[in-house]
């Protein structure tokens, strides 16, 4: 699907999509031609998780950024203390759990 399909699909406007791009929230689409980009379904639930933890859970963009960097993380290690995140607690084992808060998991569709 192109950009204005993806918009009209998840409710996200235009100008917001190229922005979550160009910030590395949401990844580039596929290029179709030198001007033109393909987005698939993961697009839309990455979008959609955006969104919810920008709307819903009121988080800043460079807090969504921390997050989304934490779930997308190999291994789902924390990036700022390297600590396992853990189910029970959905905290890391980190001195600083305050700030080391992160979600277990990806978003639910």
């Amino acid at each position: 699907m192109r950009i204005g399909e993806l918009s009209r699909e998840t409710g996200v406007a235009v100008p917001t999509i190229k922005f979550y791009v160009r910030e590395g929230l949401l990844p580039a689409g596929r290029l179709t031609s030198p001007n033109q980009a393909s987005y698939d379904e993961g697009h839309v639930r990455r979008l959609r998780l955006i969104r919810g933890l920008i709307d819903v859970g009121g988080l800043s963009v460079a807090t969504v950024r921390e997050v989304l960097t934490a779930v997308d993380a190999p291994g789902g290690r924390c990036t700022r203390c390297s600590g396992r995140r853990t189910t029970r607690s959905r905290r890391c084992r980190s001195a600083d759990r305050r700030r080391c808060r992160r979600p277990v998991g990806g978003s639910r569709s």
